[in-house]
């Protein structure tokens, strides 16, 4: 009964279903407002991945929305038939308002950024060319790690405390 106990918590605590995808960018997603929807993320979060391409003075907008607070983790790579691409890569939150920039982290001219968010809310990624001075294909691959609010566990931790309790 108590190893039943602890499965039961672990899995309230892991109750949050992963949420993978995949997504090839589509045009015009060259501004916030026509952003690109990559998905709603909850804990335990997950990962998406966009094949996209960068022309000449083009932006490539992707919105996605979380739960909780999150780590988020974003890189730009080079498609196998574009590896000179010069990516900049931006984070903004949904008052437009810029949180992370990168330029050349990545692997190559290519751009990789971490940010922490403090709560749930709806963020943009925005991929660009250097200066607008080149044209490539691009993966953008984002992980994001959603971290749950303490209550929830809190509580099913607080109930198998109990449970506990009562056998004795």
């Amino acid at each position: 009964m108590k190893n039943m106990m602890i499965a039961a918590v672990l899995a309230a605590a892991g109750a949050g279903a992963a949420q993978a995808g995949f997504y090839v960018e589509t045009e015009p997603n060259n501004t916030l407002a026509q952003a690109n929807f990559v998905g709603n993320y909850t804990f335990p979060g997950d990962a998406f991945l966009v094949d996209g391409n960068i022309t000449r003075a083009d932006e490539d907008w992707f919105v996605f929305t979380v739960t909780d607070a999150t780590q988020i983790r974003a890189s730009t790579f080079g498609r196998p038939d574009s590896s000179l691409g010069d990516s900049l890569l931006y984070l903004f939150d949904s008052n437009g308002n810029q949180l992370a920039f990168d330029d050349d982290s990545g692997v190559n001219l290519y751009s990789s950024l971490e940010y922490n968010t403090t709560g749930g809310g709806t963020f943009y990624l925005k991929v660009a060319s250097f200066q607008g001075s080149s044209s490539f294909d691009y993966k953008l691959v984002v992980g994001l790690n959603v971290i749950p609010t303490p209550g929830p566990l809190a509580l099913a931790g607080l109930g198998a405390l109990v449970a506990l309790r009562r056998r004795r």
